[in-house]
């Protein structure tokens, strides 16, 4: 009798994250494949479809189902993105980045989100798990999301936006710490703690600038989005702006530090450089007697005086006295 065998097939990975149908009530049901399938081409409702673009069968989301043309899919999948909103019909592309909170990951390890929208679909893609994706679906959860996919999209640009705020605040706190330590002459700060707030500021800098005129750009957008989720963008860039110009100032203060730091560190080595110049000053005729007296010829003087080592003791002292005498009164130490 032959052996039952284990039939429970493999999980297969697929670039299907999740999707939502909003209820435009500030809810939604959450969707599997199969109803995605059969909603996204007759449901009226707004549907949003949230990939993972690693895997290899994101193009059947894409193409088959979501029926998008070449350009729209070369634009989502392109490898390197900056923060960007461009047109293709009645649907808008742009991209997106968001703040890192994986475990293990640097906060300035940005996450690149792009995004596909119409008046009632959007399809996001990401490579890496996005808290602020998170953030909006359990909001969608408790009922108090979304209305709209426009509404949606305002919901992710306000919850990246604020993330940054927090990082922002994070940074600033940092910077102030070592700020006042440098005031109270503390020996602990270095060069290494500045340079972990001045490498993600330069991060946030390069990509926040354009990620605020992105989302300027996307209030400004086609007529199907609502005065509302205009200024609900538009307030998201202006305080994204304020960002921008909190990691400018930030990236100013470090600078100072680090020239502050630098500062000392010359001036230090410049003391113990003088330090060492006085003493090889006093040094050198001292050195030059014991030189002069230990050849070894004839005719040393006080070489046969039982006194003759205790007078050469002597000379040094005042010799070496009269060194440091000369020094003070000119005034070099």
């Amino acid at each position: 009798m032959a052996m039952p065998t284990d039939t429970t097939p493999e999980p297969v990975e697929s670039a299907f994250v999740t999707a939502y149908r909003l209820d435009g009530l500030g809810g939604g049901k959450i969707l599997d494949g199969a109803e995605l399938h059969r909603a996204w081409n007759t449901d009226e409702s707004p549907l949003w479809l949230h990939l993972d673009f690693r895997h290899d069968d994101v193009t059947d989301y894409l193409h088959s189902l979501a029926g998008l043309s070449e350009a729209v899919i070369e634009a989502l999948l392109e490898a390197d993105t900056r923060p960007r909103v461009a047109r293709f019909g009645r649907g808008i592309v742009t991209t997106l980045r968001g703040i890192n909170f994986n475990p293990g990951a640097a906060p300035e390890d940005l996450i690149s989100l792009r995004v596909w929208m119409t008046p009632k679909r959007l399809i996001t893609l990401r490579r890496r798990p996005l808290h602020a994706v998170n953030v909006v679906r359990e909001r969608i959860d408790s009922g108090e999301g979304a209305l709209s996919v426009p509404d949606l999209v305002a919901w992710l640009a306000e919850t990246l936006v604020d993330q940054v705020g927090d990082v922002s605040h994070q940074l600033d706190e940092r910077l102030a710490a070592l700020e006042d330590a440098q005031l109270a002459y503390s020996h602990s700060l270095n060069a290494d703690d500045l340079t972990r707030i001045r490498r993600p500021l330069i991060t946030l800098r390069r990509f926040m600038g354009p990620q605020r005129d992105c989302l300027s750009q996307l209030a400004q957008g086609p007529v199907w989005l609502d005065e509302e989720t205009k200024v609900s963008l538009r307030e998201s860039a202006n305080q994204l702006s304020r960002y921008v110009e909190d990691f400018n100032a930030m990236q100013e203060r470090a600078l100072i530090l680090q020239e502050q730091l630098w500062s000392e560190h010359n001036e230090q080595l410049n003391r113990r450089m003088y330090m060492l110049a006085i003493v090889t000053t006093v040094f050198l005729p001292l050195s030059f007697l014991t030189g002069l007296l230990g050849v070894n010829v004839g005719g040393i003087p006080g070489a046969d005086s039982p006194y003759g080592f205790a007078a050469f003791v002597g000379i040094t002292l005042v010799v070496g006295v009269s060194v440091m005498a000369l020094l003070k009164r000119k005034h070099w130490w």
